[in-house]
């Protein structure tokens, strides 16, 4: 594959959830012909391509994952001719296009599923996964991601069908070759239409036990058969490459001797992983990872890959909470830890990502009552703790946290009456970042997340050894501080961040012969390089190092 081919490799990404991007006809809901008003600020950003989150026509029970049609576009969002015009204005930009494919399941309105409902002996019967039910009692103790059973009882035909999600998202059968093949023309429908890739979405749960039998781990131990996912992936992969599409793999729980077969380009399926080993992803009770376990298990990856394959790097995306509130410090330190924050993953090797708001630094959606979220997982995780007797205020503070909502309240533009993002009330409430974080104000203020964000991506672009180079740890005295090398045929630069709200103390590192590239603080090229002031991030281009 020619470097021209890999785009990606020098590429940075922007990950849009249409919903909350921006509203251009006043419904209160972010659509197609927003994204294409809002180019502009793509193109003045620097992003090289976005991923547009899942646009298709739904049943509206888990944020559009549950399609319905995978050849249209959701009326709430626009049209199919939309979409082609957003597409057609983005390539003129010079901006590439990755769309969502769900390859799991269906929405339970599909087509494919009410067919497949009504009888035994219907043709799509078999697209997807059954066992016998009485009605009463599951097949098995399978559960889905949301904590209920897996199984929904299909009275028409005695059974229950397979659901790893919501129950409105029954699980597609890919031992099924003719699944395999739906699958294989909607990607060519797709291309047919100038996409220039996909990210494939919960590819390691395609792959179901045989057996049917309990588990030891009802949450995931009848799914995680990486193994056995590669015969589908690899149906997948003429399509994909004959249209020279970039792949990108949602891949949570994939071990890195599967991660290097899945990224080998020559026998491989994908060009990028997104591993989720530096965020709980599920789980609302867990807290974030200290910085040594982050250091230590984004080390393992750029370490495992150098030479196997390519990193998706990321800190926030549709299903997590917003970086600033997860990792960073949004009461004290707001600005500085989200830029901080950039510093830190983006410079790694690999393509960043940077979700929608993130170069705003916005913050968690601070909200405080359940009829608030809009979220299935989290409405249904409420229910579930307060069945329990759990306290109602500490099942709010821990959604606070953890909701995948979070994340999706929608873009201030301005400082004005929702933000400017729509001119009625929004289908969610507007974050709490509406009058100090807004588009309009950062983009006048130097010192803003937003501009520190643009330089950021004009380094990561221009500086080869922060696209190709080898990755290296450095050791250092204090454990708050995430220091790393980027080295690429003799070019030396450093990234040094202290990743808390306090004074940390590295070890001697001879910086005076260096040049001090990027910084969040206004400090000297020659300050103290020992200490580092809470959330400070600097990025050194060394001569020297020792």
């Amino acid at each position: 594959m020619t470097d021209t081919q890999q785009w990606w490799r020098h590429a940075v990404g922007y990950q849009i959830y249409p919903q909350s991007f921006f509203d251009s006809n006043h419904d209160g809901v972010g659509d197609l012909p927003g994204v294409q008003a809002k180019i502009n600020y793509l193109k003045d950003l620097g992003v090289d391509f976005v991923w547009l989150a899942s646009f298709y026509p739904s049943g509206h029970v888990d944020s559009g994952y549950d399609v319905t049609d995978y050849c249209g576009v959701d009326p709430q969002f626009g049209t199919l001719t939309d979409f082609e015009a957003l597409v057609a204005a983005l390539h003129a930009t010079g901006i590439k296009v990755v769309i969502d494919l769900a390859l799991n399941h269906t929405s339970a309105q599909h087509p494919w599923f009410r067919a497949a409902r009504q009888s035994r002996t219907n043709p799509y019967h078999d697209y997807y996964i059954w066992q016998p039910s009485d009605g009463q009692t599951p097949p098995n103790n399978w559960q889905s991601v949301f904590g209920d059973s897996a199984w929904q009882p299909n009275p028409a035909t005695h059974e229950a069908y397979l659901h790893s999600f919501a129950t409105a998202q029954p699980d597609l059968n890919w031992e099924n070759p003719r699944v395999q093949q739906e699958m294989v023309q909607i990607i060519q429908w797709w291309a047919d239409r100038h996409v220039d890739g996909f990210r494939l979405d919960g590819v390691t749960h395609l792959k179901k036990r045989a057996d049917f039998a309990d588990v030891a781990d009802p949450r995931t131990g009848y799914y995680q058969d990486l193994a056995g996912v590669a015969p589908y992936l690899a149906a997948l992969r003429p399509v994909l490459t004959a249209n020279h599409l970039l792949t990108i793999g949602e891949a949570g729980g994939v071990d890195m001797t599967t991660a290097k077969q899945w990224l080998d380009p020559t026998t491989g399926f994908f060009d990028l992983l997104l591993e989720f080993d530096h965020v709980h992803f599920w789980e609302m009770a867990e807290p974030k990872l200290p910085v040594a376990a982050l250091r230590a298990n984004l080390t393992k990856w750029q370490v495992a890959l150098e030479g196997h394959g390519w990193s998706a790097l990321f800190i926030e995306n549709h299903d997590l909470p917003r970086a600033v509130s997860y990792y960073g410090d949004a009461v004290d330190y707001p600005r500085r830890s989200a830029q901080a924050l950039g510093m830190w993953y983006m410079l790694m090797k690999g393509t960043p990502f940077i979700y929608q708001g993130q170069e705003l630094g916005l913050t968690n959606a601070d909200f405080t009552q359940i009829d608030q979220y809009r979220d299935l997982d989290s409405c249904n995780y409420y229910h579930r703790q307060l069945a329990t007797g759990a306290p109602v205020a500490n099942t709010l503070k821990q959604l606070a946290a953890k909701s995948r909502d979070n994340a999706r309240t929608p873009i201030p533009w301005t400082g004005k009456a929702y933000g400017g993002f729509s001119t009625t009330t929004p289908w969610i409430d507007m974050g709490p970042d509406v009058a100090q974080r807004n588009v309009e104000r950062e983009s006048h203020d130097p010192l803003s997340v937003l501009t520190f964000y643009q330089q950021l991506i004009r380094v990561k672009q221009s500086v080869p050894a922060l696209q190709t180079g080898r990755y290296e740890l450095i050791d250092t005295y204090d454990d708050q501080l995430y220091v790393y090398r980027r080295t690429y045929n003799g070019d030396n630069w450093l990234v040094m961040v202290n990743m808390s709200s306090q004074i940390a103390t590295t070890q001697e590192f001879d910086l005076t012969a260096s040049e001090l590239i990027l910084t969040n603080l206004l400090v000297d090229s020659d300050s103290d390089a020992q200490q580092i002031q809470p959330w400070e991030a600097r990025l050194y281009h060394l001569r020297q190092l020792e």
